[in-house]
């Protein structure tokens, strides 16, 4: 080999562990960032003229595990969806309060049971009427709070949707730019590696809302769908759309077109069937809580109203009444008609006849919504019947989900009961979803993210190799001099 060879040999090789140096330096400058992806240098032989010419830089090599991100896609999907419906349903859980609590609805509905007994075996005691009176708003009031605080949730699901459209359409128009850009510079160049990171990261940002399918397409660029087929970029970026509906009342639903679904392109896509094209993900999960989960709770606090005013509306326990009076519950001022149940629990008060700050009176209660004038002081029969009638065991509604005869204190219990059972299973739920993405996600970076101890290992190794291509310069430049003193 002739110096002149010599020097380009050690030359090439000084190039090429300087790359790796300044790769070493950054992959341990990022090793906290996880959407940063080590890199290694790859080298091949340098050939010219078929004789061996040193090394040259081929490019830069960028950690993959595509099986480990796509299993911790898949369950960060699943995660962000398990997390949302578990919020609100823990939500309602807490609108009817834990068993024993002051405002809880069954202990407000026990108390009002409480305040009857009391002013029954004393009816002459005005003291326990006026108490019995502000029991019963009491409870139309916290009926009224809880059907507000459900329609809030629903209306929160809903700017919760407009927000996620609103970022998958972002990500997907920049991982359109970001596409191009690879296919610009050429895949495997040494330029590309920092566009993927970030277009990873931009996908991520999309997974945790849908579950999606990636597919490498030529010069670098790669196409995704969601799982259940949905195209949302290959080649353009496809574009969701979605209306939010800032007011939400009870009876709007997605069937009735009074709520806006999902189009892409212009074209409507399913729903929250579980097999719908963008279910699975966080994004499904607010449809889901507002179109399915926050109504099936409103139906319950709504059949509970709806047992509520039936136990005081009847003639039997109110002989007083006529039939179609409003009984001490009303719907919204009137009596309840069995076809208006939707909604009740926002509509529910305390009938104006015995409220003294609406013009009616306390006797009321005593002796007959409807009576035309005071009755004995000493007579309990008005106020027995009422008792009665609120430890009556019914039959619930079915939307309640309870299934057993039931008073309207078990009534509000069972339905705590429920609503807080259900709360527990989604929170399970929800932390085994967590605990499995953990897991993988750690098992993800262990394969592409950046490992300190290995980076140090392999700096000594540049040393080293900066050494040897060094001293073969060192040599050459000796024997050039030696040469040159002939």
């Amino acid at each position: 080999m002739s110096i002149s060879a010599a020097i380009s040999n050690a030359y090439s090789g000084l190039s090429a562990v300087s790359r790796r140096a300044e790769t070493i330096s950054s992959n341990v400058a990022n090793a906290l960032n996880e959407n940063y992806t080590r890199r290694e240098v790859m080298t091949s032989e340098r050939v010219i003229g078929g004789t061996g010419s040193g090394v040259k830089v081929e490019n830069i090599f960028r950690a993959v595990d595509v099986l480990a991100t796509s299993q911790r896609r898949a369950t960060g999907a699943e995660l962000g969806n398990a997390a949302m419906k578990s919020d609100a349903i823990t939500r309602m859980a807490e609108m009817l309060g834990q068993p024993g609590d002051a405002r809880a609805l069954a202990t407000q509905v026990l108390r009002l049971e409480n305040s009857m007994r009391a002013a029954a075996d004393a009816p002459q005691s005005e003291a326990l009427r006026s108490n019995l009176l502000s029991d019963a708003s009491g409870l139309a009031k916290s009926l009224n709070s809880i059907s507000t605080q459900t329609s809030a949730v629903r209306m929160e699901a809903d700017a919760t949707i407009a927000r996620n459209v609103q970022t998958v359409n972002s990500a997907l128009k920049e991982i359109e730019a970001v596409n191009t850009e690879i296919r610009i510079r050429g895949a495997g160049s040494n330029d590309t590696a920092a566009l993927m990171d970030e277009r990873a990261r931009l996908i991520d940002k999309i997974s945790d809302l849908i579950p999606i399918r990636q597919i490498s397409r030529d010069k670098g660029e790669i196409a995704l769908y969601s799982q259940n087929g949905a195209a949302l970029i290959d080649g353009a970026a496809n574009v969701l759309e979605f209306t939010p509906t800032p007011v939400i009342t009870h009876d709007m639903t997605l069937a009735s077109t009074a709520l806006s679904g999902i189009s892409i392109n212009g074209r409507p896509v399913t729903m929250g069937s579980g097999a719908g094209q963008l279910d699975g993900g966080a994004l499904a999960a607010a449809f889901e809580v507002r179109d399915v989960i926050a109504p099936e709770f409103n139906g319950r606090i709504d059949a509970m109203a709806r047992d509520i005013v039936d136990r005081f509306q009847s003639p039997a326990v109110d002989p007083s009444l006529a039939s179609g009076d409003a009984g001490l519950f009303t719907d919204n001022g009137a009596a309840f008609l069995p076809a208006d149940e939707l909604g009740l629990a926002g509509r529910i008060d305390i009938n104006a006849l015995v409220d003294p700050a609406q013009g009616g009176d306390l006797w009321r209660l005593r002796d007959g919504i409807g009576a035309v004038a005071p009755g004995p002081n000493g007579d309990d029969s008005q106020l027995r019947r009422m008792l009665e009638t609120m430890t009556a065991q019914l039959a619930p509604g079915a939307a309640t989900g309870v299934i057993t005869l039931s008073s309207a204190t078990s009534l509000a219990a069972g339905i705590t009961g429920i609503v807080a059972g259900s709360a527990s299973r989604q929170e399970d739920q929800t932390a085994y979803q967590m605990g499995q993405f953990d897991i993988l996600r750690e098992g993800e970076l262990a394969m592409v993210g950046v490992d300190s101890d290995y980076e140090m290992q392999q700096l000594l190794l540049v040393e080293q190799a900066y050494a040897a291509n060094a001293r073969v310069i060192s040599t050459a430049d000796m024997m050039m001099q030696t040469l040159l003193e002939i």
